[in-house]
């Protein structure tokens, strides 16, 4: 019971920051646009780096999500299933992009892993 609780809690405090996302994007929409669930997630990583959130405080359920993550994504998947009439004269190019982008993202995520973990170890080693 108590467990269900804390998960609860956690649930809670990601949907309040979700919110807080949502609501900061309706206020800078005119200035620049961008979704309120990446301001959330910058909030929550703000708030996680600060100290104000402790990672424990958020920990279960965020393990939950990553595990279950590419569940998330099947709405998105028939979206574009769905959508396949308005692409297809465009579909080879819409490939590419992806392509591309996603070996950017890759490139870009293995560097800051190991710049970070080059930190990590330096800061290991000084200890």
């Amino acid at each position: 019971m108590k467990r269900l609780f804390k998960i609860i809690i956690e649930i809670i405090i990601i949907y309040i920051i979700y919110l807080c996302g949502n609501l900061l994007n309706t206020v800078i929409k005119p200035i620049i646009n961008m979704p309120g669930s990446l301001i959330g997630m910058i909030i929550l990583l703000s708030l996680l780096f600060t100290g104000l959130l402790k990672l424990e405080m958020v920990e279960a359920t965020g393990n939950f999500l990553l595990k279950y993550m590419g569940f998330f994504f099947i709405p998105l998947t028939v979206g574009i299933i769905e959508t396949y009439v308005v692409i297809k004269n465009d579909f080879i190019i819409v490939l590419l992009i992806l392509f591309i982008s996603c070996i950017i993202v890759m490139f870009v995520t293995c560097k800051t892993t190991d710049y970070l973990m080059s930190i990590m170890k330096g800061k290991v080693t000084n200890d």
